[in-house]
């Protein structure tokens, strides 16, 4: 019975601990969704990007882009504007997203570097640019292959047209 002595002090010390624990944030299984939560911001701003953030992982990534829009339009010096632009650049990289642009992604991710240049998403918006700049350097590089391939082909067949 020395084990059931320490049973009901023990549950009444467990239950007094939990019920005074702070709850820790649950980590998010979208990759679409960020914490919004910036110090210094205003409530107004935070609540935006958890509604876009939100939009976003319900497939609505059009309404989502409007209300990053807003958030940097209706709180210019916010630093929710670094979660606003890291939003825009996520879902303008996004290849299989309507809104894909990816030189649009690459330019919101400069932007959030020189204008929030100490921001949690600095590393990952680095990141991004060097993949966005590396893709948009090939693809210049296809589209310019092309041209010349075409024009071979014409050269071809205006030499086929003479003989």
């Amino acid at each position: 019975m020395t084990g059931g002595r320490w049973a009901l002090p023990l549950l009444v010390l467990l239950a007094s601990a939990c019920s005074t624990a702070q709850p820790s944030p649950q980590p998010s299984s979208s990759p679409w969704i960020v914490d919004s939560r910036e110090r210094g911001g205003s409530a107004a701003a935070a609540r935006l990007i958890a509604h876009a953030d939100d939009l976003v992982e319900r497939g609505q990534a059009q309404a989502a882009h409007a209300i990053y829009e807003r958030v940097l339009r209706e709180h210019p010096e916010d630093p929710a504007g670094a979660t606003a632009l890291y939003g825009l650049g996520r879902l303008q990289a996004d290849p299989g997203s309507r809104l894909r642009n990816y030189r649009g992604a690459h330019a919101a991710f400069s932007r959030l570097l020189s204008e929030y240049p100490h921001s949690r998403w600095d590393a990952e918006a680095r990141a991004w640019r060097a993949v966005l700049r590396d893709l948009l350097s090939r693809e210049e590089e296809s589209a310019r292959l092309k041209s010349q391939i075409e024009r071979l082909r014409q050269t071809d067949l205006d030499l086929e047209r003479r003989r």
